[in-house]
């Protein structure tokens, strides 16, 4: 069993929207506002580890009869753990008792479908250990791809925690609400409602995203930025938007679908992107190419920088690609190409997590969707 961690000092509860900071149920049905409230408990000790109940009471804004009382099904439930209690500085009184949320509760598993030839997964702990990764290469499309994913997933489950919490899969393609894969030219699939068959086949909670939002969400959580552009490069160009804090669908729950972006190629005959990025690999770093790719990214990326007034721009490409000086070319043009004379210049950078970006976006999605029914 392997173990590593996804993040020095992060928890799978960094993520959850601002609306989960504070109590807010009196906008709920009762059935409504308890889960709520144990969600907001569940997640402030994850944040903030070793906290009393009444620090919880003062974060969240809920009363210290309510923290008690879900504090105490928390622990019932095996969710959370009393640790030795401490000594309040100059406070009379019974020390106050640590809360932690206990690592072993539950396994939640991740499933990347991002790269052609190969799927992997892991499964995580609650408070972002991979205790186990699985991988499968191959034909991977059409029915082929759906079988292959229910076997990574259950030799994940096999290997993981005595309890699973949830799966969250990332999927290239348009994926709607309620995890159904609208479209994937990649994978071959189109309206497969891949969210409901996995849970039906495990009995758990099961979010299915696409790769790039689930990307987006793990780097917004890296550096707390609340406006962020992505854009991840391979097989075709996917991006992925946060505005204010909040993840962009669009209405048909396509964007960031940015396909295909042409540039000059041998003899100036019209390329994409990708397939120039393809010779980069396949022949070596040419720098003159390197950063021509840089630029016309950045041309293409300018007017939506002038539109959302984002400071932040993650491009994240594969293995053996100069990322670095891709992004900072972008960089460069987007500033050429921007109006306004004062304020912070749009950062582009590449991407801060490896291979596992995927991952990490899934397992927090899905813990700040699921976790008040676990």
């Amino acid at each position: 069993m392997t173990h590593s961690h996804i993040g020095e000092g992060r928890s799978l509860a960094m993520v959850l929207p601002d609306p989960w900071t504070r109590s807010d149920s009196k906008k709920l049905l009762p059935t409504d506002a308890r889960a709520h409230n144990r969600t907001l408990v569940l997640r402030t000790v994850l944040r903030t580890p070793d906290v009393s109940r009444a620090d919880v009471s003062r974060i969240t804004g809920l009363s210290r009869i309510t923290v008690s009382d879900l504090v105490g099904g928390l622990v019932s439930d095996g969710l959370l753990v009393e640790t030795d209690a401490r000594e309040s500085k100059g406070r009379p009184g019974k020390p106050a008792t640590p809360l932690q949320v206990n690592p072993l509760a539950f396994a939640i598993i991740a499933i990347d479908l991002s790269q052609p030839h190969r799927f992997h997964g892991a499964a995580l702990s609650i408070t972002g250990q991979i205790q186990h990764r699985a991988e499968v290469r191959g034909d991977l499309t059409g029915g082929a791809a759906l079988t292959a994913v229910v076997n990574l997933i259950a030799r994940l489950q096999s290997a993981a925690a005595p309890r699973i919490g949830g799966i969250g899969i990332g999927s290239p393609g348009i994926v709607d609400g309620s995890g159904t894969v609208v479209e994937s030219t990649n994978l071959g699939w189109r309206r497969l409602p891949l969210a409901t068959q996995v849970s039906e086949r495990f009995g758990v909670p099961t979010i299915v995203e696409n790769d790039a939002n689930a990307a987006v969400t793990a780097e917004m959580n890296a550096d707390g930025s609340e406006d962020l552009l992505l854009v991840r490069i391979g097989t075709g160009l996917g991006g992925a938007a946060i505005v204010n804090g909040h993840l962009v669908r669009g209405a048909n729950n396509a964007a960031g679908e940015l396909g295909h972006i042409t540039m000059p190629g041998p003899g100036d005959s019209p390329a994409t992107v990708e397939a120039t990025i393809q010779r980069l690999l396949e022949q070596g770093g040419d720098p003159g190419l390197v950063q021509r790719v840089g630029t016309v990214l950045g041309e293409q990326l300018a007017p939506v920088v002038a539109m959302l007034d984002v400071p932040e721009i993650v491009i994240e490409g594969p293995h053996g690609l100069d990322v670095a000086a891709i992004a900072a070319a972008a960089e460069t043009a987007i500033a050429g190409l921007r109006r306004i004379g004062t304020g912070h210049p749009c950062r582009v950078r590449p991407g801060s997590h490896d291979e596992d970006v995927v991952l990490i976006g899934m397992a927090d999605l899905l813990l700040s969707r699921t976790i008040a029914t676990i």
